[in-house]
């Protein structure tokens, strides 16, 4: 069955949109771009200091699983800024792979001890090591994350803000 044009109306044949729905719709996008683009760089920025704690700390407690499944010390080698090759951390993995692992654009700000050593039994055998990793947000914040390894071998992760 054939279309009856004659029967269409000229508003169903011409569709779009018009000069001003554009232009409100572009003046919308800018807007959102305006106020949320510094906010997300922010959130980008608060959350890539958290993923790199997370990772720290991660690595961490599998150091210390290998450690007390193969019978045999682990250690971790810990470079902070005032190190020749700063914010960076080592350590040999269970196949006995040498593993660097670089921090761009996060800096490990203070650790107790430039090694952390996990012995057969998953403890240190020192008192409590802390590694603080932190990164500038904005103008008025700064994130850190404080991991902390007590004597038994217990990783714990502290987020603050200044």
């Amino acid at each position: 069955m054939k279309p009856n044009f004659s029967t269409w109306k000229r508003a169903d044949i011409e569709r779009g949109y018009s000069l001003s729905e554009l232009l409100i719709v572009i003046a919308l996008i800018g807007l959102f771009v305006i106020f949320g683009g510094p906010a997300m760089a922010d959130g980008f920025r608060a959350y890539k200091v958290r993923s790199v704690a997370n990772n720290l700390t991660i690595d961490l407690r599998a150091l210390r699983y290998n450690a007390v499944a193969n019978r045999t010390p682990f250690t971790m080698t810990i470079n902070n800024l005032t190190n020749a090759s700063p914010n960076q951390y080592s350590y040999n993995n269970v196949k006995g792979n040498a593993i660097t692992i670089r921090l761009d654009g996060v800096d490990i700000e203070s650790t107790s001890a430039a090694s952390i050593t996990f012995n057969i039994n998953g403890s240190t055998g020192a008192g409590n090591q802390t590694v603080s990793v932190s990164k500038y947000i904005s103008g008025s914040r700064n994130d850190r994350y404080t991991i902390t390894i007590t004597p038994s071998g217990t990783i714990s992760s502290a987020y603050t803000t200044f």
